[in-house]
């Protein structure tokens, strides 16, 4: 057998970056797993995703690795993939079973992470695979307000026409009320948001005693 095959799993990965590009190579630098802690698992999907290798990602599928597991800081491989914009990995994930509502507290879930970002494409993508897009996820809000907040207007658009309340608010870090409208980066989202209907009033004037929903 080979020696690499017999090595900790999982304990030390050579960069996927120095690596030759071919599958067979690859495959011997990401040792079977089995069934070890979800977390490594996450671990290997995430260094797959950011190395976008599709083919990877499918074999670690194959030896029982958890496609939603997460990893503190990451999130899952759908969030990883969806907040850089990787739209193929984006589809092999989901085929492959990830949940489009995974939520990893401190990462969000892949739709919060997609309108982070202002991955229009992938924010489709997601809803049209049932991503919830009024899910509050505790310490990262809303979608809207992770768009609205980093002046992705062309996000922010698409989320309200498909059912993003723009007055929807949470309560983060124990004090601090947050909505789309009083997180708005710009005038031109503050003024889109206002024009659909988001409230100056909802968005002020609510004291935070305890996290809710954040």
């Amino acid at each position: 057998m080979n020696p690499r095959h017999q090595r900790s799993n999982r304990k030390f990965l050579p960069s996927l970056a120095a690596m030759t590009l071919t599958v067979a190579v690859s495959s011997l630098a990401f040792p079977r797993i089995g069934h070890a802690g979800t977390a490594d698992d996450a671990r290997l999907l995430i260094q797959a995703v950011r190395a976008g290798r599709i083919a990877i990602v499918q074999d670690l599928v194959k030896d029982g690795a958890d496609i939603n597991a997460r990893a503190p800081g990451d999130g899952t491989a759908l969030i990883v993939a969806s907040k850089r914009g990787k739209l193929k990995m984006v589809n092999a994930l989901i085929k492959l079973g990830a949940d489009v509502n995974q939520a990893s507290r401190g990462d969000g879930n892949p739709l919060i992470a997609a309108s982070m970002t202002g991955q229009l494409d992938v924010a489709k993508r997601l809803i049209g695979a049932g991503a919830r897009v009024n899910a509050i996820v505790a310490g990262d809000e809303t979608p809207l307000i992770n768009a609205s907040r980093n002046g992705h207007l062309i996000v922010v658009e698409y989320l309200v026409a498909h059912g993003a309340n723009a007055n929807l608010g949470v309560c983060a870090n124990r004090i601090q009320w947050r909505t789309p409208l009083n997180q708005a980066a710009d005038a031109a989202v503050r003024n889109y948001l206002v024009r659909i209907g988001a409230s100056p009033r909802k968005a002020t004037g609510v004291r935070c005693h305890k996290a809710s929903g954040t």
